[in-house]
């Protein structure tokens, strides 16, 4: 466990002391914060219109939640999408690129603590990502009363989707020496399971109504309607499983072709 850590701590200040990194974050927040604004004025015009014609009386309103938190959680999971696997490409990828892999793999630690170490590091600096992402709405406790069972499970949502999509991240940087092509190869996977379950059919039955499952955007909506279920946290779970065993089973075979 401490060889893990180790490798997550050296990783996760790796990030912190790249340029490319600091940048994605500031403009990923930019975007976030504009999307807020933008989100909270709409939501006051529809209050005021929505009293305006007495729809208001005796104290209701709009779901402060539904027309904030929802809306920018889904809109920073897009772009987390498209950010995500331009910061993993780098995790194994450029270290092979760079010549300084040989070195960690010729080393004691095994294919899954190197492969846990990485995640660990990028998981952690996912998690800031997602912080600072959540100050946002969560200033609408200061100023109103969003509901807070469904602003948690937004959040919880999109830890859970950064957490996968980064998992996938480590898969593909695994797959190839080449930072950009291991890019591509995560964005390709992330927007498959995105719109895959636009090709699926409730009613259909058989491998048509497996893609509504695999469809990852359709597990994440149910989080930011406010409902935390097993079988949509089981579903990032075993797709997270899956990315970082395809990792460790890339970097074992390396190791015998002698990388």
């Amino acid at each position: 466990m401490k060889a893990i850590w180790t490798i997550a701590v050296r990783e996760w200040r790796a990030m912190f002391l790249s340029p490319l990194a600091w940048t994605l974050l500031a403009v990923l927040f930019a975007i976030c914060a504009y999307m807020f604004g933008t989100l909270v004025q709409q939501y006051l015009l529809r209050q005021l219109q929505f009293q305006a014609y007495g729809q208001g009386m005796g104290g209701g309103g709009l779901p402060l939640a539904e027309f904030t938190v929802t809306p920018l959680l889904g809109n920073a999971s897009v772009l987390l999408l498209l950010i995500i696997p331009l910061i993993s490409m780098r995790l194994i990828a450029d270290e092979k690129r760079r010549g300084t892999w040989p070195a960690l793999a010729t080393s004691p630690l095994s294919p899954m603590q190197i492969v846990l170490g990485k995640y660990l590091g990028l998981l952690l600096f996912l998690g800031v990502t997602v912080l600072l992402i959540g100050l946002l709405p969560a200033t609408l406790f200061i100023y109103g009363h969003p509901d807070p069972g469904q602003f948690f499970a937004a959040m919880l949502g999109l830890f859970m989707v950064t957490a996968t999509f980064g998992a996938i991240g480590v898969g593909a940087s695994s797959a190839t020496d080449n930072p950009v092509v291991a890019a591509v190869l995560t964005f390709g996977a992330l927007l498959f399971l995105w719109i895959v379950g636009w090709l699926s059919d409730p009613g259909a039955g058989g491998t048509i109504s497996i893609l509504g499952y695999a469809s990852l955007i359709d597990h994440y909506e149910k989080f930011l309607q406010g409902i935390v279920s097993t079988a949509d946290l089981a579903y990032f779970v075993i797709v997270s499983i899956a990315g970082l065993t395809f990792a460790r089973q890339r970097l074992m075979a390396q190791r015998v072709e002698g990388f």
